[in-house]
């Protein structure tokens, strides 16, 4: 009979052990699975409580030196379980001190160990108390608290639980900060990241530096939070804010002082300037500067923005949270501060190519309206000297001889080749006045066309015409065919000593555009003179010999520039000639100026 009463309490401990440790396995799953504080704290005062058949309980973290209540079960707000710094003689701040667990299994045990709580914290103390410290690689985390409602002795099985309990509680919350910190890290690193491509993006294809300038300010303030961002431009011997982050409206003073500008000796302005490269001030002292009004700021960048070699404006980052640069905030301000830079070249390279825009446009303004204008005035003493040549002529009395009719002669073939130029004059003034009329233009019709008003013009010759398939093309289809008649018109021409003259017209495609080329077995030209052959008035040959006044290859040359193509040729003196020129595929978005 005493065997049996002996082995009952055996068998309840062994029972009591058993359960102890399914509850802890339990524990220990679920918290292997958290990713949430709420979670951890679920779990504590869920089956913790549950196991030991608890009544309330508390969890308290640390924060700054302090103890909170990050959740509760069963209590109201009287309870003992307070917030509290972790200098006060409480149990929680003990417990982490000791990194020993406390237990009160009896009435007034928690009392009388410390008098003062609930004294302290307006709240009634449990019948009896377990508090457990959360320590992790020597760090405290937190206090768990257990209350309940009859004097409970803490068994040995009990006692290990809850160690183990807060041990793995303390290893979830861990890992828990831990993964939130990582994955802040990921959203800070993938925001400053999205920002760097934004800002890159306005790089890119932004000519306003000081708006790039704003947007680089932005750019920072993601980075570095509640910094102040300035564009400092050099004007009239005086570093002058140009542009400038919300933050300094709310000191007008030193704005204004900062619009007004600093003096060219200003010591971090003078380094940049000295340097050519960024400078990090750690520890900013206004007095040591010489920058009054900027005691709030413990670190200043500068990053010197030059064109040239020369520096024409600073950018300026100033932070008040922290006196040092890190590796990796100074690489970030060089990034914003480089991309800056080339904004700025970009900037004085597109103004500088724009103002020798106007004037090249411009000064071919008032070229053209001086040729315009001198080909006109000519008009009137080149038919003065045909028409009273004439008159001259007739009035004379006859028959002539013949030196006076070679005289008569000279001067009227002098005035017709005059007014040949003047017409090849007044042709290049109106084709480079005319606007393009882009469209698709059907080149194998258009040298059928030009083709047969050659041949009808020399109805005596004997042409043999070799045209192979050509393609459709982009361009102003006007301007185009008198491209394709100075070609054409130039091989008629210049095989008019061949019994049978054999002009071949054929096209040949490249990726990106396509080469029209036309050979004749003319009498050709020297290699020398390859590079001549499209000037204005530009002439192989005496007049006597070949008519013209030497314009209409200068003015082919101009339609198919301002299309975006080139022209060519290539001779042999005796074998004939080709000449070509290149159209792009695509449509003509902008001409180029002649030259």
């Amino acid at each position: 009979m005493n065997d049996l009463n002996t082995q009952k309490p055996f068998n309840a401990a062994a029972d009591q052990a058993a359960q102890l440790i399914t509850h802890l396995q339990g524990v220990t799953q679920a918290l292997a699975a958290v990713r949430q504080q709420s979670e951890v704290f679920g779990i504590i005062l869920n089956d913790a409580l549950e196991a030991l058949q608890g009544i309330a309980g508390t969890v308290l973290l640390v924060q700054d030196n302090r103890l909170y209540v990050a959740a509760r079960r069963g209590h109201d707000e009287a309870s003992v379980w307070q917030d509290g710094t972790l200098s006060d003689s409480r149990p929680g701040p003990d417990v982490l001190c000791s990194n020993t667990p406390l237990f009160f299994s009896g009435s007034g045990d928690l009392v009388r160990a410390y008098p003062q709580l609930e004294v302290h914290s307006g709240g009634v103390a449990a019948v009896a108390s377990a508090v457990l410290p959360m320590v992790e690689d020597g760090q405290p985390l937190g206090v768990i608290v257990l209350d309940f409602r009859e004097p409970h002795d803490f068994t040995h099985d009990e006692e290990r639980f809850l160690l183990t309990l807060a041990g793995q509680c303390a290893l979830a919350l861990d890992r828990v900060r831990l993964s939130g910190s990582l994955e802040r890290q990921v959203q800070g690193r993938t925001a400053e990241l999205e920002a760097f491509v934004r800002f890159t993006e306005l790089a890119d294809g932004e000519t306003d530096v000081l708006a790039l300038a704003a947007h680089a300010g932005e750019v920072l303030s993601l980075l570095f939070p509640g910094c102040t961002s300035g564009y400092y431009a050099l004007e009239d011997g005086a570093w002058k804010l140009k542009v400038y982050s919300r933050d300094l409206e709310a000191d007008p003073d030193l704005l204004a002082s900062l619009k007004a500008g600093l003096p060219l000796d200003t010591p971090v302005f003078a380094q940049s300037a000295q340097t050519g490269g960024p400078v990090f001030v750690e520890g900013w002292n206004p007095d040591k500067e010489q920058i009054a009004q900027t005691g709030a700021y413990q670190s200043v960048g500068t990053y010197p923005l030059s064109v040239s070699g020369s520096i024409q404006a600073v950018f300026v980052v100033g932070r008040r949270d922290t006196p040092h640069w890190t590796a990796h905030q100074r690489a970030v301000f060089h990034s914003v501060g480089r991309s800056l830079k080339l904004a700025l070249e970009r900037t004085e390279q597109t103004r500088q190519l724009k103002l020798q825009r106007d004037m090249l446009q411009a000064s071919n303004e008032e070229l053209e309206a001086f040729t315009y204008s001198v080909s006109h005035d000519l008009r009137t003493p080149v038919r003065h000297i045909i028409g009273f040549g004439g008159l001259l002529r007739r009035s004379l009395p006859g028959p002539l001889s013949e030196k006076t009719e070679r005289y008569f002669g000279v001067i009227e073939a002098a005035a017709v080749h005059l007014n040949q130029l003047i017409d090849g004059i007044l042709e290049i003034s109106r084709t480079s006045r005319q606007p393009l009329k882009v469209g698709s233009v059907d080149l194998c019709r258009l040298v059928e066309m030009v083709r047969k008003e050659l041949s009808a013009a020399a109805p005596d010759r004997h042409f043999s015409w070799k045209v192979a398939e050509l393609p459709v093309v982009t361009g102003d289809a006007d301007l185009l065919r008198r491209v394709v008649m100075a070609l054409l018109s130039n091989a008629v021409k210049y095989t008019r000593t061949r019994e049978q003259a054999v002009i071949e017209i054929w096209a040949e495609e490249q990726p990106q555009s396509w080469t029209v080329l036309v050979r004749d077995n003319g009498i050709g030209f020297g290699p020398q003179y390859q590079g001549k052959l499209f000037t204005m008035f530009q002439r192989l040959h005496h007049q006597e010999e070949y008519e013209g006044a030497g314009v209409d290859l200068a003015n082919a040359r101009r339609i198919v520039t301002r299309h975006g193509g080139t022209v060519m040729a290539q001779g042999r003196p005796g074998v004939g000639a080709t000449f070509g020129f290149t159209l792009p595929k695509v449509a003509v978005q902008h001409e180029k100026t002649a030259l």
